[in-house]
Formats: C-alpha cells, structure tokens, sequence
C-alpha cells in the first residue's frame, strides 16, 4: 500500500468512527472500524516529518488545523463549544511531530530525549488530548522500527495493549476498552506499506487536510436536521 493509501485508509475509518458516534451510538461496530485510524495518521506523521522539505510550515499546518478543528470536535462529542474534557486529535499528533524532532536534535543524548519525551507525554495527559501518550509513543516507534517490520508489528501491538490495558485500569468500561483492541488490526496496511507515496497533487493534499473539521461540520448538520435514528425526534 502506498502512502496515499494509507492516508485514504486512515481518513475512511475516521469517518465512520466520527459517524457511529454521532449518529449510531449503540452500534459498536462503527467504533471497532475507526480504532484503525489512529495509529495510521501516526505512521503518516512520520511519512510527513521525514519528507517534508519544511518541518515548521509542516508543524504550523497541524497546529492551525488542530485550533480550528476543535469548536466542531467540542460540539459533535460534548454538545458544547468547548470543553475541558478531550482535545481533539491533532493536538496529539503534534506532540507526536514535536518528539520526533527532539529525537533527531537530541541525537547521542538518550537521557534527554527520554525526559523531554516524557514532559511531552505528561503534557498529552494533563491537557487531556486524545489518546494521551499513545500518539508520541506510536510516532517514536514507527520512526525508528519501520525498515524492521517484525519488530514494528511487536512494539507496535504491545503499545497499544498496554494502552487498552491502561483504559482499564482507570476504570473505562470493559466494553471499550474490548473495542479498543481493535487498533492491532492497523498493523494490517502498516505492515503492506511499499514505501511509495501514490497520486501526489497540492488539491489532493488540500482536501485531506479540510477534511478533519468538515466532516465533523457535516455530522453535526445532518445530526441537527434528525435524519437519522435515534434522533428523529
């Protein structure tokens, strides 16, 4: 699978996360499906931090995207325009950029990065973004065991169980935190990835950025026009 692919794969399963939440709350399939997406958009966070020509426009796009996608994020899970109770995900992927870049910078100095990696993992969760730590960790380990695909798909999985295995011991319900077992299916594309980056235009990179706040404008449209069960009335 190409990086388009990937980025395709990541975007499809987001949306489908986003519309059972939004629009099927009892139908957990919908979630299991968007538990792909995560892990993908940290792949691609690597992809982008090792191929841009630009790490600080690079770094400025996430974070303009990150602010103006989290009035919709705040409406479409809490019903509110903002809340102290999650911050939308690309706030984690940002962190996730921002310890890669440490990694390299702090190159031959392992207890700094360690330190710096983890006030960042510390940041994620006093600030309650999305997936907490999960973001930096995963961005760390596929920056530096992606050529070695045996060893991704083995860091890789225990991240994320110990992750789900996190969710339950701070008292998540059982039943989520069986959904969130479903991440360890991304291995599947990550582990097809041919290193190639697919049709490339400046249209196409457009879109898949806008696409994170429309989509959840759109939800929050046709979830306030009750179109759909539960919320005909």
């Amino acid at each position: 699978m190409s990086s388009f692919a990937l980025r395709l794969t990541a975007l499809v399963t987001m949306l489908v996360d986003h519309a059972g939440l939004a629009l099927f709350p009892d139908i957990g399939l919908f979630r299991c499906v968007g538990r792909l997406s995560f892990p993908l958009y940290c792949f691609l966070i690597v992809q982008g931090y090792l191929h841009t020509s630009s790490l600080r426009a690079y770094g400025r796009r996430l974070l303009l995207l990150a602010i103006l996608s989290e009035i919709p994020f705040d409406l479409l899970i809490f019903g509110r325009i903002a809340s102290p109770m999650e911050q939308n995900v690309l706030f984690s992927l940002l962190l996730g950029l921002m310890a890669l870049y440490a990694a390299d910078a702090l190159s031959g100095k392992p207890m700094r990065v360690f330190f710096f990696t983890t006030a960042l993992c510390l940041c994620a969760m006093i600030a309650n973004l999305s997936y907490g730590w999960l973001g930096i960790a995963l961005c760390l380990i596929m920056r530096y065991c992606a050529p070695n695909r045996p060893r991704l798909a083995l860091l890789t999985g225990g991240v994320l169980l110990l992750y789900s295995l996190s969710l339950l011991l701070s008292g998540v319900m059982l039943s989520w935190v069986l959904v969130s077992f479903c991440s360890l299916f991304s291995l599947i594309p990550l582990l097809n990835y041919n290193g190639k980056r697919g049709p490339r235009h400046p249209a196409i990179t457009f879109l898949f950025y806008a696409a994170y706040p429309l989509h959840m404008i759109a939800l929050l449209i046709v979830r306030s026009m009750r179109l759909i069960p539960p919320y005909f009335f």
